[in-house]
């Protein structure tokens, strides 16, 4: 015997059983409350702002941190070219005796971009002081993690206002960011934010001169547009690094010159002025609690000929902040987050968003020699010694 039930019963006994099956699933296993609404008030405002607390409490030694190297002059241009074509045109041949040191030590590196980019691959090998970096040898700069790149100097106009407005866009083009320079003085002055971990790092660059102009390159005796540029970039920072190239050429200690600029620059919020430019490494001053490097020498150059220029001072500063980092990630977690993931990483200390301002860690003193025309490689120790005794250092790790 065939039984026929019509289509809209059988839909009708599953909607009942359906109902059913709901009903008794949350009698028997009632759905747990949001934990923010088991307080004793009820889901009030205390409750919110008990647990608040309560996290704040248990991730109070959880921390932000950020470690990046700061650097002196790199040029691309004159006999360290002519190595680099000598090495089959390999880009990383300068910076390879460092590869653990700025590839895998450090979130990113930061230095002073000696010698402008044209488009063109000529460059000219003895006394040339008119700079051309080739295009083949950008690259180093990319792998080895170069993010900010001060271009206020007195070579970054030598291929005129269209090598240094090229070498801008080719940073750009490259998620690099360029400092101290641009079409205009606003935009040389504007401050630039490099942002890591949920750290906001402001740099502002300046230069003694420009080379062939004065309207494209922050120039350090603009000190109202320093200090106009200080305040704009408080906001949008967490840490500011302000970086001048100036002084007097092959001498240990700064001119007054950057000592006004520098002191300006504290004075006014910076929290690190670094310096370029003699060529030799110049002594630290501690101002208002807050430390200056007047020079940090070479570091990738071609200056053979003495041993102060053969030596150069890398900076390993780290930064840190307490807080919470999301979505879910732990900074001092052993899994390694990649690059994009460190970039875009938001950290805050509680559940209302509010942070900490970044703050100083340690600063280490990173000496470097300089071999081959423009190789640098870590002193040994009796060399990392002698250099820190030319400043009157007695420690290689600052402490605040």
């Amino acid at each position: 015997m065939n039984i026929h039930v019509p289509t809209f019963r059988i839909a009708f006994i599953i909607i009942l059983l359906t109902i059913a099956g709901a009903f008794i699933n949350l009698t028997l296993n009632p759905e747990p409350k949001d934990p923010l609404y088991n307080g004793s008030s009820g889901g009030s405002f205390e409750d919110y702002y008990k647990l608040s607390q309560d996290q704040l409490g248990q991730n109070e030694d959880l921390s932000t941190e950020v470690t990046f190297n700061a650097v002196g002059d790199i040029m691309l241009s004159r006999e360290v070219a002519n190595r680099i074509y000598k090495n089959n045109r390999d880009a990383y041949w300068p910076f390879r005796n460092l590869e653990q040191e700025l590839g895998w030590d450090v979130d990113f590196n930061f230095g002073n971009l000696e010698s402008p980019f044209s488009g063109r691959d000529d460059f000219q090998v003895g006394p040339d002081l008119k700079f051309n970096a080739p295009t083949w040898a950008f690259a180093g700069l990319e792998q080895y993690n170069f993010k900010v790149l001060n271009l206020a100097n007195n070579h970054i106009t030598n291929q005129g206002i269209e090598g240094l407005i090229y070498t801008r866009d080719l940073l750009r083009e490259n998620q690099m960011l360029p400092v101290g320079a641009g079409e205009n003085l606003d935009e040389a002055w504007r401050g630039q934010v490099f942002s890591i971990k949920g750290i906001r790092i402001g740099f502002i660059g300046a230069t003694y001169h420009s080379g062939s102009s004065n309207y494209n390159v922050a120039l350090i005796k603009d000190k109202e547009r320093l200090i106009a540029s200080l305040n704009e970039l408080k906001s949008r920072s967490d840490f500011i690094i302000v970086t001048m190239h100036a002084g007097e050429e092959y001498v240990r200690t700064p001119n007054q010159s950057q000592i006004d600029f520098a002191r300006t620059a504290i004075d006014n919020g910076a929290d690190m002025v670094i310096g370029t430019h003699p060529h030799w490494v110049q002594t630290i001053e501690q101002y208002n609690q807050k430390y200056i490097f007047y020079s940090l020498g070479n570091f990738v150059f071609d200056q053979m000929w003495n041993q102060d220029t053969k030596e150069g001072l890398m900076l390993k500063i780290t930064l840190s902040r307490k807080g919470l980092c999301h979505p879910g990630l732990n900074p001092n977690s052993p899994t390694p987050l990649s690059r994009t993931d460190q970039i875009n990483l938001v950290c805050t200390t509680d559940l209302q968003g509010s942070k900490e301002p970044a703050k100083l860690k340690t600063i280490e003193l990173v000496p470097i020699i300089i071999e081959n025309y423009g190789q640098p490689r870590i002193a040994t120790e009796v060399e990392k010694q002698i250099i820190l005794n030319k400043i009157g250092a007695t420690t290689n790790v600052i402490t605040p």
